[in-house]
């Protein structure tokens, strides 16, 4: 058995009940469970994984997929029987599917052609530099600046 999480792109057209009547008017032996995100789908590995890839195909670069390490209904992680609140990996899911909008853009011009290789490299490499370790006398540099501002 194998467990899928669909999430749906916050631009995609699909809906995630949309996407729910589609899944079950597939011809495949699964369980479909609608979220507010997307879906979960539950079967045997290999059509679970044939299915994932029906889906991700009706909006391409909107619907993505990943596996959930539990499933459907699993009374361990399912609110329904742990008396409400967010499941496990909720919120992580939660941060992931705000920025699917940003993948989609950026997979679009990729197939496009729009991309500078060096442009991208250089804004990479920019970003990361934002989160390098700070040296500690820079650091006591800055707090002495600032205390003495403040002060």
């Amino acid at each position: 058995m194998k467990t899928k999480v669909i999430v749906l792109s916050e631009d995609a057209r699909t809906s995630p009940a949309k996407l729910f009547r589609f899944l079950n008017s597939l011809d495949y032996d699964i369980k479909v469970k609608e979220t507010c995100f997307g879906a979960y789908i539950e079967g045997e590995e290999e059509v679970v994984d044939k299915v994932a890839n029906i889906v991700r195909n009706l909006e391409r670069n909107k619907i993505f997929c990943k596996d959930r390490g539990f499933p459907i209904w699993d009374k361990r992680v399912c609110r329904a029987f742990r008396g409400g609140g967010p499941r496990f990996g909720f919120h992580q899911l939660e941060a992931e599917q705000r920025i699917l909008e940003w993948v989609s853009k950026g997979l679009e011009e990729l197939e496009r052609g729009d991309v500078d290789e060096e442009e991208i490299e250089r804004r990479y490499k920019k970003i990361l530099s934002r989160y390098e370790k700070l040296d500690v006398e820079k650091f006591r540099e800055i707090v002495e600046e600032e205390l003495s501002r403040i002060l």
